[in-house]
């Protein structure tokens, strides 16, 4: 089931450390959060910033600015990486600094506008920002309206908040909080959540505006890598392949080791046939970032070649790899479904959908419970989850592509055909199983 992209689902997080948390020099760590990292990402200006901020700490262990910071380094280290040990480190960096220095509000219940003293919402945002890595977009709305109470000029507080609304299916107050956080300060991150709003709204001509205006601004090469992909991932999403591998390639010339670009490079190459350079692609990503929906995705190419016990290898990674999520503080229910759906376990995919669903109304979640629904024979109650993925416009050939399905199901032809058609327009490559069962399924619904 090739969804939106991982990574790009994963803003919540954030677009870098320093741009997320307005740093610009050095990070601190939690006792017992060192870590050496591995030799190949020692050139990374993330990997150098936490360094730096270790030795930082070690000479001045009560700069509680710096273990805040730190936190949100290590939650975007984290979400580069895939590895959720960062989500413990984190937190354990974001805790120390809230006992050098506690979040309450101002005594008298107003805020100053900036810190000086009376909280801390640096550390209140970065506990914000690793709920949402987390998925727990409830409390991230919590924390962050915590920190906003603090400090109501904090854009990285309202980036937080704007994340953790979008999840929770708020669109309304998410579209408020992104306005917020442009006026506060319209960079980059502000710039990428008013993009992503956009996009969710269908609006897809403006989102790319505003990415290519985003472009026009960046400076350094993390940045470049990211807007690219944003635009690479515009392209996919729309069917052009040849301008997505430009956007792709484009942000590898200017941050080769950003991995986000590598996996829209290997879904691109799926889709032109490239088939072993496909394969090579995700193998390596997998073995970089061995996240849930990343093996999930790599396993569904795999079997859409034949290739069943290797698709199985990669579907028990999968599962590993939501296990670990699960020790480490996190949850994942979304990616736990469609795991289960890639396994054929669909009354476990519907019960981890359900919880999901109860938890949050984003379209996401409604689409993919009403694929389990009707891969459970239960198509009469997945037609209004499938509408209501589509209610808010966003365009995506997936969720067209599962409403055609059910509609099918259920007898109704004509709309199978409109909902199936539109899913092979948007993008005919959308999934490596799902694309060629959309063409089959139209066809069979009658003459597009």
């Amino acid at each position: 089931m090739w969804r939106r992209s991982m990574w790009r689902r994963s803003i919540a997080v954030g677009v870098t450390a320093a741009a997320l948390f307005g740093l610009g020099g050095a990070f601190g760590a939690a006792p017992g959060a060192w870590v050496a990292e591995p030799a190949y990402a020692q050139g990374d200006p993330l990997v150098r910033s936490i360094e730096q901020a270790q030795t930082r700490l070690r000479d001045v262990p009560g700069d509680w600015t710096t273990w805040a910071a730190l936190g949100g380094a290590y939650v975007e280290r984290a979400r580069i990486t895939g590895d959720p040990g960062y989500y413990t480190r984190a937190e354990g960096a974001l805790r120390e600094s809230l006992r050098l220095h506690p979040a309450g509000p101002p005594a008298d219940g107003t805020a100053t506008g900036a810190d000086t003293g009376s909280g801390n919402h640096g550390a209140l945002t970065g506990l914000g920002a690793l709920a949402n890595a987390r998925h727990d977009f409830a409390q991230a709305e919590r924390l962050a309206r915590q920190a906003i109470a603090i400090n109501p000029f904090s854009a990285d507080a309202y980036g937080v908040l704007t994340d953790a609304l979008t999840q929770l299916g708020r669109p309304a107050a998410a579209t408020e909080a992104a306005q917020r956080m442009l006026d506060l300060r319209p960079g980059l991150p502000a710039l990428s959540r008013a993009a992503y709003d956009l996009e969710q709204h269908g609006r897809v001509d403006e989102a790319r505006t505003l990415w290519t205006q985003a472009l026009a601004t960046a400076i350094a090469p993390a940045d470049l890598a990211f807007v690219h992909h944003q635009l690479g991932d515009l392209a996919w999403h729309g069917g052009d392949l040849a301008a997505a591998r430009a956007a792709y390639q484009a942000g590898l010339a200017a941050d080769a080791g950003y991995l986000p670009l590598r996996h829209g490079v290997a879904r691109v190459d799926a889709a032109s046939g490239r088939t072993a350079e496909a394969l090579a692609g995700y193998a390596a990503l997998t073995a970089a970032s061995p996240t849930p929906s990343l093996l999930v995705e790599y396993a569904l190419l795999l079997r859409s070649l034949g290739r069943a016990a290797d698709a199985d290898a990669q579907l028990a990674l999968a599962q590993a790899a939501l296990d670990l999520l699960t020790a480490g503080g996190g949850g994942d229910n979304l990616a736990a479904a469609e795991l289960a759906l890639a396994r054929g376990d669909h009354a476990t995919a519907v019960r981890l959908a359900t919880d999901e669903w109860r938890r949050r109304k984003h379209t996401d979640v409604a689409d993919t419970l009403a694929w389990a629904l009707h891969q459970a024979g239960r198509s009469a109650e997945a037609l209004p989850l499938a509408r209501a993925a589509a209610a808010l416009g966003a365009r995506s050939a997936l969720h067209a592509y599962h409403l055609g399905m059910i509609e099918l199901a259920l007898g109704d032809r004509a709309a199978a055909r409109r909902d199936l058609a539109r899913a092979m327009d948007l993008n005919p490559h959308f999934s490596p199983v799902d694309a060629p069962a959309a063409a089959s399924a139209l066809a069979s619904a009658g003459a597009r």
